[in-house]
């Protein structure tokens, strides 16, 4: 079996290869010729859901899916929906959710469901906890967009000298990052993999023995590593650091130019899509791989909104996924799209700013009685003109934001909690918000819960129902 399992994953690491070559020859294509292919890749996926799925030939019924498809015309599904239909909506009728949840539960590695699929779960941050199905082939193009990512960063193979890469981050293989990982690791780089959970000083002594070239990670343990290295205790030189999963805060990044004098790469990429967005050499945004996923900024009511205004969430289509499709899936997370394409010439549009999450949006009473939204921009913001602050967290409770802080070492809580009190307040009371109590903690670090592959919200607010309400009555 252990046989079997090795030849399939030579067999899709190389089909992967076959896969890059050709979404290489996409980058020098025109715009027309991208939507072409979008256009017939839709074509493709919509006749195969409706043939191969009870639950989209029931969605669209009463929707023209005709010679003129047009993407605007079809419903928006989400989450909740594709996890409330699972069984209905696969396309392969083998596959029932139960069965994949306990295939799930005994995983240790990159194990195939039924010898031929790749399952995968979303973190769950946002409450709701998604199974997602991949075919071999759909594998091998998840990892074809992660070597992609790795080459436009300038991580190209290298013999006899492999590249030393030390990736941090989970280690459940039902992750995606995790399981990217362990696909794609048949022994053309020298990995190490440290949890995001383990402790800092462990991390930072680990790091020190291997010394590698390039640093994969969540923007906020990239920050933390980037102090330990400006204070003398990490003492490592990366030509490449790439972050992803989290929001990437301006005082992460500048931290991370000050400790290894490089510009971070951003990755951007769900599960649901794979790893299909990131920036180039000149980071002038993250270039969003169109030839893979079809992605509309809409705001609250699924309207486009314009390029350079940001959105209340993506609708995402994956154009390689027949297994499982997904056809303007909805994400909450807040982007917007660059009115400018990239001075490199790829014909893909670039995202120019990632905000978080809209359910990580916190309303607020108004002076003038009327719920205040406040964007967790506005809680960065505060934190960032602070240097002092290594790690931070807020939590909107009833009538109180919880703020839990770790700082740098000689810095004076007093100070700090009165400077992020006036801060946070101006800022607050600008917006026309009711300042609520501020509860601020000094801790020596954050906890990362495993269950939610050790991601770290920056901004959370526990009145999930409460905030729901208000935003309806607006």
């Amino acid at each position: 079996m252990r046989i079997g399992h090795g030849h399939k994953r030579l067999y899709d690491f190389a089909r992967a290869g076959m896969i890059l070559n050709k979404l290489q020859v996409h980058d020098h294509w025109t715009r027309q010729q991208l939507e072409e292919l979008q256009r017939r890749q839709l074509r493709s996926l919509v006749d195969h859901a409706v043939s191969h799925s009870q639950f989209y030939r029931d969605l669209y019924r009463d929707v023209d899916t005709g010679r003129g498809l047009v993407l605007q015309d079809l419903p928006v599904i989400t989450k909740a929906v594709v996890m409330e239909n699972f069984d209905r909506l696969v396309t392969d009728p083998r596959l029932r959710l139960s069965d994949l949840e306990a295939h799930i539960g005994q995983l240790t590695r990159d194990e195939y469901y039924l010898g031929e699929y790749q399952v995968l779960t979303t973190a769950g941050s946002s409450g709701l906890r998604g199974v997602f199905v991949f075919n071999r082939r759909e594998w091998s193009t998840v990892l074809a967009a992660a070597f992609r990512v790795g080459i436009m960063m300038g991580l190209s193979l290298r013999f006899p000298k492999r590249w030393k890469v030390s990736w941090i981050g989970t280690d459940t293989p039902m992750h995606v990052s995790a399981r990217i990982s362990e696909s794609s690791d048949i022994g053309q780089i020298r990995t190490q993999r440290l949890l995001v959970t383990s402790p800092l000083e462990q991390m930072v002594d680990e790091l020190n023995l291997f010394q590698p070239e390039s640093l994969f990670t969540y923007p906020s343990i990239a920050s933390l590593l980037a102090i330990e290295q400006l204070e003398g205790r990490l003492h490592i030189h990366p030509q490449v650091v790439e972050t992803g999963a989290e929001v990437r805060t301006e005082q992460m990044e500048q931290n991370i130019r000050r400790a290894w004098s490089v510009a971070p790469f951003n990755v951007y990429g769900t599960t649901e899509g794979g790893p299909c967005n990131v920036d180039c050499s000149y980071h002038r945004g993250i270039h969003v791989f169109e030839d893979l996923v079809l992605m509309e900024v809409v705001d609250e009511r699924n309207q486009a909104v314009p390029d350079g205004l940001p959105g209340s969430k993506v609708l995402i289509t994956n154009l390689f996924n027949f297994t499982q499709p997904l056809i303007r899936y909805e994400v909450t997370d807040m982007l917007t799209i660059s009115p400018e394409p990239c001075p490199c010439g790829r014909p893909f549009r670039l995202i120019s700013k990632i905000e978080g999450r809209s359910d990580d949006v916190v309303y607020l009473p108004g002076n003038q009685g009327r719920t205040v939204p406040v964007h967790p921009i506005h809680f960065h913001e505060a934190v960032g003109e602070i240097q002092e602050i290594n790690e931070f967290r807020f939590v909107h409770e009833d009538n109180v934001i919880r703020i839990s802080l770790v700082l740098r070492g000689g810095t004076s809580q007093e100070e700090v909690r009165e400077r992020l009190t006036s801060n946070l307040t101006a800022r607050l009371e600008s917006l026309g918000a009711i300042c609520p109590n501020i509860d601020i903690r000094f801790l020596d670090g954050i906890e990362r819960n495993p269950k939610t592959m050790g991601k770290l919200k920056l901004v959370e607010s526990k009145r999930g129902e409460h905030n729901a309400a208000k935003k309806a009555e607006e």
